[in-house]
């Protein structure tokens, strides 16, 4: 499993839920979001070996470590079901930093190797966990519960376009994927911005 699977699969655990239980106060995620930032961690610590590019990578422990220690206390329904909407939006905001940092690293990333539509994408997917963790901000601060189904929409669809893109990227040797077809090689068009290199 690649490294960018390994965080696509953790996002998918943190994202999704399967909550049991008989009342809010005694109702458990199966899909644990500690367990989540976990497999996270694992892909981001991967990253960190990568020959030429992990120096920039490993930067993302570290918001990935303090999400996951957050999501502890937050998977405790005794906890969770006691706090109020400004609170869980504060305390999403780790997740949302790890989500924008890695979008925002891939893009330059991907700028630098000649790849603009993949960069542009990761930009724009970056650009909407920054309109995600500021709608909250106007919703409560403003006053206007009237966003607030608007900007849980907003949210699942950048979530899952990231999980998306990460599976669809995953093979790139420069995000530690394996290469073309398992080979470990890269592909001549994704290294010379789509022309093959010249003889």
């Amino acid at each position: 499993m690649s490294p960018l699977q390994r965080i696509g699969l953790g996002l998918v655990v943190v994202v999704a839920s399967a909550t049991v239980g008989p009342s809010a106060s005694q109702r458990y995620d199966l899909l644990a979001d500690p367990l989540g930032w976990a497999l996270v961690l694992w892909g981001v610590l991967a990253l960190g070996r990568v020959d030429g590019t992990g120096e920039r990578l490993a930067l993302l422990r570290w918001p990935a470590l303090l999400a996951g220690i957050v999501s502890v206390p937050m998977w405790l329904p005794q906890l969770r079901h006691r706090l109020d909407a400004p609170l869980e939006w504060t305390a999403s905001l780790p997740q949302l930093l790890f989500c924008l940092l890695l979008c925002r690293l891939v893009a330059e990333l991907a700028r630098e190797r000649g790849e603009r539509g993949l960069g542009t994408r990761f930009g724009l997917l970056g650009w909407g966990f920054v309109v995600v963790a500021l709608l909250p901000a106007v919703t409560l601060g403003g006053d206007v519960p009237a966003l607030a189904p608007t900007t849980a929409l907003v949210a699942l669809a950048v979530a899952l376009g990231l999980v998306w893109s990460l599976f669809a990227v995953h093979r790139r040797p420069w995000l530690g994927g394996p290469g073309d077809a398992g080979t470990g090689r890269q592909h001549p068009a994704r290294t010379h911005g789509g022309r093959p290199p010249s003889s």
